[in-house]
């Protein structure tokens, strides 16, 4: 069975510093393979692809840069999926299994069902998409809850000052999709099931990647997390 964990360390992978003439890195038909064949692995249709590349794209970034802690794990948030639908999937890259799915609420100003809106400003009530580290848990007026580091430039590094963290909510439940057609929606953060939020808290906590997905054109060619995925040499067009 493939591990993304060794795939890491055998590829060489790509810098987003401001530096000038960064080599570009080889073995992209590769790397892209092997992610095609760990998906299949997965078993989970209702996980996109696209977003699951993207996600190991900048995961492979963030662990050459030294800020994952946690390798083993990553989370990926589909929201191009409505909210009426479980979006939220911890992996375990070492055992290559989806270790939890649930639902997960995004900001009130994004969208209804559909989060289509996306900021980074405060006070804009809305989800903001990109990579993520995870930080410490505390207790706070949402109870047990997770703090953010966005560290994609320009998408989400204002998470902290904006206190968008992982907490869980009474109106991201399947009884309120039940009753509503969709989960309410938070200020801004990605709000669990109270019934699963402080386990999954405690399995991605201090330091694992965490990348909120939409495919905003935008956002795929201004990242400068999956700006490394895109170095002379490349293959973008390589599918799972």
């Amino acid at each position: 069975m493939f591990s993304l964990l060794f795939i890491c360390i055998l590829m060489r992978p790509g810098s987003w510093s401001d530096q000038a003439d960064q080599p570009a890195y080889g073995g992209e038909v590769q790397f892209n393979s092997a992610i095609g064949e760990v998906y299949k692995l997965l078993r989970e249709p209702a996980l996109n692809p696209e977003a699951f590349r993207m996600a190991l794209s900048g995961y492979r970034s963030l662990c050459a840069k030294g800020l994952v802690n946690r390798d083993s794990l990553i989370t990926i948030i589909d929201y191009s999926l409505p909210s009426s639908e479980e979006r939220f999937f911890v992996i375990n890259l070492r055992q290559n299994s989806i270790i939890f799915k649930t639902l997960v609420a995004h900001g009130r100003n994004s969208g209804e069902l559909y989060a289509t809106r996306f900021s980074n400003r405060a006070q804009s009530y809305q989800s903001a998409i990109g990579f993520y580290i995870t930080g410490t848990t505390y207790l706070g007026g949402q109870g047990y809850s997770m703090l953010l580091t966005g560290v994609d430039t320009g998408y989400n590094d204002q998470a902290r000052r904006r206190s968008i963290v992982i907490h869980g909510a009474r109106y991201a439940t399947p009884q309120y999709v039940r009753q509503y057609g969709r989960l309410g929606r938070s200020f801004g953060c990605p709000a669990l099931p109270p019934y699963v939020n402080k386990e999954i808290i405690e399995c991605i906590s201090d330091g694992s990647v965490l990348f909120s997905y939409y495919p905003d054109p935008d956002y795929i060619q201004g990242s400068v997390v999956l700006g490394a995925a895109a170095e002379p040499g490349n293959d973008p067009e390589t599918a799972l």
